[in-house]
């Protein structure tokens, strides 16, 4: 008896070991980190260095956490520095501000993602490149340090772009950190919640305000957070306020002729149509002049220019410089380089122009390479930068010939409501096809032929779109917490009040 007990624990203890194992080569290689097997094994022999250098990374996010990850702590003292004490799961942002995921499911601690990094919760005030030093300041009145630095890399990312439109900023509510998706959900169920009492009030015209969301922005930020709103309107807002649910309305803005650009024009257009379906109101080729408390003012194409009410306002439009990047790039100067106004202009190995080779470097939005500012270019530069950072590699820091930074691109994706979603997806960016003639013969070309992404929509688009994005994410615990979530959706719908909107004082 006890030896057929025996063998059932050996072999599900073998079978369970397979299955985790593969689970774990499985993400390693879908996320790009084979090699740290190979590297660290390696390491359990490398010595730790006496004299290690300093290197301070500035920002929390896919950049700097990326190339945290693939320094090796026997070699580098690293500091990280940001007064966002965890890093966010960007593309779930939309879905937290509608109840579908919850925003603790999102994040992941500093001190848990990186543990061999010594964080620390201040902000960068200002940079002595000449003798080295960066000098931070936190919320109490007794913390500004100043911090050697032997390597500084630039991760902090960039901020919502106004364009310099009046009342924008004062008004319009954002979609770009943590904080901004909480206060949208805090703002949008208050306003639910206040026509609510406008209807039984008698006035209708204050119950329309108040439940029109106006969205300026059709990339995928814009397109995805205009289809977990459809979503939530209809399936919970809906039911739970029945004599509402003929009078919410969704405005998306945008001031090109079509939606998400960086996709095939047929998907634009494909994503446009389904919205519609889905009662958002789409306004193509439309400027946002001017935002005042209730209500915004767009120029058409032909001129004229329209006023439409609202109770939320949501400005996804773009991004720009943080005034630190702006003071940094003010300080190396136009005449050592710095003369882009997006950002940090930097060479093929990420090094700061205008600055001592290998001594200063930037990655992400706040960095200016020619590739454009997302979560997976950010990312992909990360892991670039730890590599070149890494035993046998560090000469290649200050090489003028260093293999310079390639990105791959996988694709790009956006959820439109409804279960469906538009992916375009490039399978050799993602599995690694076609990289020798051997490949190219018997893999690439008999299956896609001379076509180098695949198109997947509705709702095969959104298995996708659910099961890369899962796979994305940085560790187990924020893997079951959103399943978990996903799952409590499915069966219980999305809750109708949030902790955030506290409760209201009546006067």
């Amino acid at each position: 008896m006890f030896r057929k007990l025996a063998r059932k624990t050996a072999k599900l203890s073998i079978l369970g070991g397979s299955l985790a194992g593969s689970a774990t080569l499985a993400h390693l290689y879908i996320n790009d980190d084979l090699d740290d097997i190979g590297y660290f094994s390696k390491g359990i022999f490398r010595r730790t260095k006496e004299n290690k250098k300093k290197v301070i990374v500035l920002g929390s996010g896919w950049g700097a956490l990326s190339f945290c990850k693939k320094l090796d702590p026997k070699l580098y003292d690293v500091t990280v520095v940001s007064p966002r004490p965890f890093f966010f799961y960007t593309p779930l942002l939309c879905g937290s501000s509608t109840g579908t995921v919850s925003q603790s499911s999102i994040i992941e601690p500093i001190r848990d993602s990186a543990p061999s990094c010594h964080y620390l919760h201040v902000a960068c005030k200002d940079v002595d490149l000449e003798g080295k030093k960066v000098f931070c300041a936190g919320e109490g009145p007794d913390s500004d340090i100043a911090l050697d630095f032997d390597h500084l890399v630039v991760a902090v990312g960039a901020q919502p772009n106004t364009f310099g439109i009046p009342g924008v900023e004062k008004h319009a509510k954002f979609l770009k950190e943590i904080e901004h998706g909480a206060e949208v959900r805090r703002q949008l169920l208050n306003r639910v919640m206040e026509a609510d009492v406008a209807l039984v009030a008698g006035k209708m015209d204050k119950v329309k305000q108040l439940l029109n969301v106006v969205v300026v922005g059709g990339g995928p930020t814009g397109v995805e957070f205009c289809g977990e709103l459809s979503d939530f309107i209809k399936r919970d807002l809906a039911v739970r306020f029945p004599k509402l649910k003929d009078h919410f309305q969704v405005t998306l803005v945008e001031a090109l002729p079509g939606l998400l650009t960086m996709f095939q024009k047929a998907v634009g257009q494909h994503v446009q149509e389904h919205l519609v379906s889905q009662g958002v109101d789409v306004r193509l080729n439309a400027m946002v002049k001017e935002a005042e408390a209730d209500k915004v003012h767009i120029k058409l194409k032909d001129g004229t220019i329209e006023t439409i009410d609202y109770g939320t306002l949501v400005w996804v439009a773009g991004v720009g410089m943080r005034p630190f990047t702006k003071a940094l790039c003010q300080k190396i100067g136009p005449d050592a380089g710095q003369t882009d106004r997006r950002g940090l202009l930097v060479d093929g190995a990420m090094r700061v122009k205008g600055t001592r080779l290998g001594e200063v470097f930037a990655l992400g939005d706040c960095a200016v390479s020619g590739k454009p500012p997302t979560a997976q270019v950010a990312a992909q530069q990360g892991k670039y930068l730890g590599r070149i950072f890494r035993a046998g590699r560090e000469a290649d820091i200050i090489d003028v010939e260093t293999e310079p930074f390639k990105y791959n691109h996988q694709g790009t994706m956006a959820y439109i409501g409804d279960g469906e979603a538009a992916t375009e997806l490039f399978p050799n960016g993602l599995i690694k096809l076609g990289r020798s003639s051997v490949t190219d013969h018997m893999w690439w070309r008999s299956l896609y032929g001379d076509v180098d992404h695949i198109r997947v929509m509705g709702v095969a688009g959104f298995a996708v779109w659910r099961s890369v994005y899962f796979s994305k994410m940085y560790s187990m615990r924020g893997r079951w917490c959103v399943a978990s979530d996903w799952c409590s959706t499915s069966i219980f719908g999305r809750p109708a009040a949030a902790p955030i909107q506290g409760t209201a004082t009546v006067v």
